[in-house]
């Protein structure tokens, strides 16, 4: 629940300084002050810990051995900071998911192929080949155990759900947007 400083300051006050006004712009620039020293706190607070830190960021990234790379979203950012932190534990197919999930900005399914000594990683939360792959491959290498393999595959728009839609449906997609459209 979010505390309401300026109010909880007037109710410390006796009741007759409601009558001045100055007092009570005194005390409404008091809260601010107040006000801008916590939310301050909290930010500092915040770039302590990985998994929330912004402006610190790139000195968690120096820690852990990861190169700093601005051109990529914050939280992808924080996700390969915090897979290099867990990594020293067992890789599951939880925290591998968690990881692609992260990434990609969509939805992945992650199977182990024990005949095939690798890991599946499917992006099923949108179709096509997602422009990241590349570097979803580098962050699940530093994570995956070396003796795995690892396959990225993606998903299409299959026949079935073309079957599904009308003639003027389909006619407002272009081939190339249909091949990744997700009905």
């Amino acid at each position: 629940m979010q505390r309401n400083i300026r109010q909880d300051m007037r109710d410390y006050m006796p009741r007759y300084y409601d009558d001045f006004p100055v007092v009570i712009n005194l005390v409404d620039r008091e809260a601010d002050v107040i006000i801008a020293l916590n939310e301050a706190a909290a930010r500092t607070l915040a770039q302590v810990f990985a998994v929330s830190a912004d402006r610190d960021l790139p000195r968690w990234e120096r820690i852990c051995g990861i190169k700093t790379d601005e051109s990529k979203p914050l939280d992808v950012r924080r996700a390969i900071v915090m897979s290099r932190l867990q990594g020293a534990g067992t890789v599951t197919v939880e925290v591998v998911r968690r990881l692609a999930d992260t990434l990609y900005g969509a939805a992945t399914k992650v199977t182990e192929d024990f005949a095939g000594g690798r890991v599946v990683v499917t992006l099923v939360g949108k179709r096509g080949v997602a422009a990241e792959a590349e570097d979803v491959r580098k962050e699940l290498r530093e994570l995956i155990p070396a003796h795995l393999g690892i396959a990225l595959d993606f998903t299409w728009f299959v026949w079935n759900e073309f079957d599904a839609l009308t003639w003027n449906e389909a006619d407002a997609f272009t081939w190339n947007e249909l091949e990744v459209h997700m009905p």
